[in-house]
């Protein structure tokens, strides 16, 4: 699978390049505040593209940072629910003692019991 994706960005760069030298000319780019002036279009291509993979890496580290911290607490309250569980059984074995299911106090006699 990380084959494929390697290959599609691959050919998405690929087809920037090719864009990119066959649009020589010059632009001028007009932003909100400010003017540059002629820029070749292959420069403004390249630009574009190297902006949009730093946004699509600062979501994905964003994206694992929350799935780490949920990962966390998660490994958390897995270790809190073993402890309980191992609580528990202790005192289910606790409780039966060595009968097996039946405790010496149900007045029944057990296999371990010497007195029988």
């Amino acid at each position: 699978m990380n084959i494929l994706v390697y290959l599609i960005v691959a050919a998405f760069f690929f087809v920037l390049l090719i864009v990119g030298v066959c649009n020589s000319s010059d632009v001028t780019i007009n932003l909100v505040l400010w003017q540059v002036g002629p820029v070749p279009m292959g420069a403004v291509i390249a630009t574009a593209a190297i902006f949009g993979v730093g946004f699509a890496c600062a979501i994905g580290v964003i994206d694992g940072i929350k799935i780490r911290i949920t990962n966390r607490q998660l490994q958390k309250q897995l270790r809190h629910l073993e402890e309980e569980s191992d609580a528990v059984r202790l005192r289910l074995a606790r409780y039966e003692g060595p009968g097996g299911g039946r405790s010496a106090t149900e007045g029944t006699p057990s296999w371990s019991d010497p007195r029988v």
